[in-house]
């Protein structure tokens, strides 16, 4: 993977696309990219902080055809977020990622991933020792996206590439 030596940020973004989506992705060669007419503010954010930190930030792909369960496809490492106000109300958010890797299906169901803790409750487990409640994560619950933790999946394939 082309930024293998850093290390993974601790928490990852989850988006839900159809199927033809993933297969665009898939065929398209270099740089990848995924647009939303949502403003990912906080995940611009959250991949500011991590690059700072010469950390890499994830993104899983989870997708759906209507007849299945969503179910996690593929997870790469985002490069870049930009958020553009197109007018007053309108937004388009554009996610730039590397190379897609695709998720073994044992970890394929979508409660397999846990939201990202509150800044409180991850407080608490660093100060007071106390671990805290882990909520799976939802397919209602990931669209625009989400912010999760990064799944052990990512963090042993990332060890397998060093």
């Amino acid at each position: 993977m082309e930024n293998s030596p850093m290390s993974a940020n601790p928490h990852c973004v989850v988006v839900l696309v159809t199927q033809p989506a993933i297969e665009s992705m898939l065929e398209s060669s270099g740089q990848r990219f995924y647009r939303d007419t949502h403003p990912w503010v906080v995940a611009a954010q959250l991949l500011a902080q991590a690059q700072a930190a010469q950390s890499q930030t994830p993104i899983i792909f989870a997708s759906a055809d209507g007849r299945q369960p969503a179910a996690y496809s593929h997870w790469s490492m985002i490069s870049k977020i930009d958020v553009l106000s197109m007018t007053s109300n309108r937004w388009e958010s554009r996610c730039e990622f590397g190379e897609l890797i695709a998720v073994n299906p044992i970890w394929q169901d979508i409660d397999s991933v846990m939201h990202k803790a509150s800044v409180e409750q991850l407080l608490r487990e660093q100060v007071e020792g106390i671990r805290t409640l882990r909520m799976p994560l939802q397919e209602n619950q990931i669209h625009p996206y989400a912010i999760c933790e990064t799944p052990a999946f990512i963090l042993a394939e990332l060890q397998s590439l060093d």
